[in-house]
């Protein structure tokens, strides 16, 4: 359903201030929302006139919905008018002072750096032949300029700040603004007279990047005349907006007016604006060299479909928090786009990846925050759908242990039932092209001893339970890049011999004195020192929560005496600090001697 469908008749006083569909602010509670009715209630039949003396309402649609009095512009049963959200409706009653209107953008600019074409004539005063009386009065506005009013009007105060004339002129060089934003600032129109219009698309040709997020503007029109008055924008940022949807059938002129402006815009931002996928179809093909589209949260995006006039330009797409579902209507409808690198999919109710022939060739980077899936067959056919993915970041929703199934039983079928350093090594051996997982580098080391230990991990689970490597993404692939045989000796050999050599042995004192009496243990170098600590609790039979209280030394052997055999231990660098977790193999190197102590955790 395009907006347009929500606007209602009027049937309100012919000279009402408020014009439905347009935006506006609660004058008592300050909150944005959609005019969409004006009339009594209930609402005059079409054979019956209302009275002069009957009480006139407005019917408003909240941005949010929490302000809303929870119906839908239902009145005593009857659907006074159509909201986009349900629960978002109220009812009030009208006056001339209910409803309050936003700012324009261009008084907004003034507020912030003062007069746009005042400042042109301060900036050229000093190049100007003035006589005495001229330079005078400039001087008393100088004076008078370097007093600046605190608080409201009733209790104000004159503060004198030197130079501040100085500093307005400093910022007040528009010329030179490349970012601008007004957030919550509720921006409904440009405003601005011709003229002014004219100095402000000479003076800010260099904005980049303009924020009206929470504004109060109403449709697009609105939106062509703002950004055909900055010549050099190319980024657009509209979060919380609701600005009313775009006919997806223009006119060609029309049609034409809006490409010809909004084909600057690079990026383009629409988070939480209450859009469908339809309405954003619609606007999409106005944005022709469009590289980047935010639309996260965005509650009434469920579902995607293919468009038919795609975006040959767009690399980034993100649609956190959307309620998209399935997978397979997604996956095709990103096809279209030739070019799309990165995608954000998190926090959305996905809770499997199907297969599917279609692959994303062109993808880069890929967002799962928090999502519900939990097969392998979904990280597999993943996989095999985006065969060139190098940056992945993912984690799951937090899930109630079942107690119906053995663990064995769980993870077989269930990659949740494992712990996150597994996982990660799981993951970077069925993503083969990964150099980032969840934001950290993959490096060489870590990739082959990843791998090896995927096909442990599934050897492990065919071994107890009936079933076939070639069940399990990548299999068949890793065991013949590591020429493994498919028996299980074979494979438990090539393991034991693959990691060994890369494994730091390290010899453990817990005396300074006497150097005789060690322990060893042996530790991977990409492992933690938090890991070290935990295994060396164990080394000594203490309860694994209590791996705080080992602290671990870098030590040496010195001779004092210069005598054969009477060395003694020396602490070089205290290892355990909590400002950092480095790994082992950034301290140590295989056949190091480390000094252990116990501390109480209380001091």
């Amino acid at each position: 359903m395009i907006e347009s469908d929500y606007i209602q008749p009027e049937a309100g006083p012919s000279n009402s201030p408020y014009v439905i569909g347009n935006r506006y602010l609660n004058s008592k509670t300050n909150y944005p929302l959609t005019l969409r009715y004006i009339g009594p209630l209930p609402p005059p039949s079409s054979s019956s006139s209302s009275t002069t003396n009957e009480q006139i309402w407005l019917g408003a649609e909240y941005d949010n919905l929490k302000n809303g009095k929870g119906h839908n512009g239902i009145y005593k049963d009857i659907q006074v008018f159509i909201t986009k959200e349900k629960g978002s409706a109220s009812f009030l009653k009208y006056s001339k002072e209910s409803l309050k209107k936003g700012n324009s953008l261009i008084d907004s600019i003034e507020n912030r750096y003062g007069k746009i074409i005042n400042n042109i004539i301060n900036e050229q005063e000093d190049d100007l032949d003035l006589d005495s009386n001229s330079k005078l009065l400039i001087s008393i506005k100088k004076e008078e300029e370097e007093n600046l009013i605190l608080g409201s009007s009733e209790n104000s105060i004159i503060v004198k700040v030197p130079n501040l004339l100085s500093v307005k002129k400093k910022i007040s060089k528009l010329e030179k603004i490349k970012n601008i934003g007004f957030e919550e600032e509720y921006i409904n129109s440009l405003g601005g007279n011709y003229e002014i219009k004219l100095i402000l698309k000479q003076r800010m040709k260099n904005l980049k990047w303009l924020n009206l997020s929470k504004n109060l503007l109403s449709n697009w029109e609105q939106l062509l005349e703002i950004v055909d008055h900055f010549d050099g924008l190319e980024t657009l940022t509209l979060n919380h907006s609701r600005i009313q949807s775009i006919s997806p059938i223009l006119p060609s002129e029309q049609k034409l007016k809006y490409i010809s402006t909004f084909r600057r815009i690079k990026e383009l931002h629409l988070s939480d604006c209450l859009l469908s996928w339809e309405e954003i179809s619609a606007l999409l093909p106005l944005f022709p060299n469009l590289e980047v589209l935010h639309l996260d949260a965005n509650r009434r995006l469920s579902t995607l479909s293919i468009l038919e006039d795609g975006l040959s330009s767009l690399r980034e797409l993100r649609l956190a928090g959307c309620p998209l579902t399935r997978w397979e209507d997604i996956i095709p409808a990103l096809v279209v786009f030739p070019k799309l690198e990165i995608l954000d999919l998190s926090l959305t109710p996905l809770d499997s990846i199907p297969s599917s022939q279609i692959k994303l060739d062109s993808l880069k980077s890929l967002v799962l925050i928090e999502l519900s899936i939990a097969k392998w067959s979904d990280l597999d056919n993943l996989s095999n759908q985006l065969p060139n993915l190098n940056n992945l970041r993912f984690s799951v929703s937090p899930r109630p242990a079942s107690n119906e199934n053995s663990l064995d039983d769980q993870i077989k079928n269930d990659f949740t039932a494992i712990d996150d350093k597994s996982l990660r090594s799981i993951c970077i051996a069925k993503f083969p092209n990964l150099i980032y997982f969840n934001s950290n580098i993959i490096t060489k080391t870590e990739r082959r001893d990843s791998e090896l230990f995927y096909i442990s991990f599934i050897n492990k689970y065919i071994s107890k339970n009936e079933g076939n490597g070639k069940d399990w993404g990548k299999w068949e692939e890793l065991i013949k890049l590591y020429n493994i045989t498919q028996d299980e000796e074979g494979i438990e050999k090539k393991l034991k011999i693959g990691l060994k050599g890369k494994m730091l042995n390290l010899k453990v004192y817990t005396s300074l004195e006497d150097y005789k009496e060690f322990k060893e243990i042996s530790i991977l170098p990409l492992a933690k020192i938090s890991l070290l600590q935990k295994k060396l609790i164990k080394l000594f039979g203490l309860p694994i929560n209590q791996w705080k209280i080992i602290q671990i030394w870098n030590t040496k052997k010195v001779n004092e005496q210069q005598q054969l055999e009477e060395f003694k231990l020396i602490n070089v660098n205290k290892i355990t600090n909590l400002w950092e977790d480095k790994e082992c193999g950034w301290w140590f190197e295989d056949g190091d001697d480390i000094f252990v102590e116990f501390i109480s955790l209380d001091d």
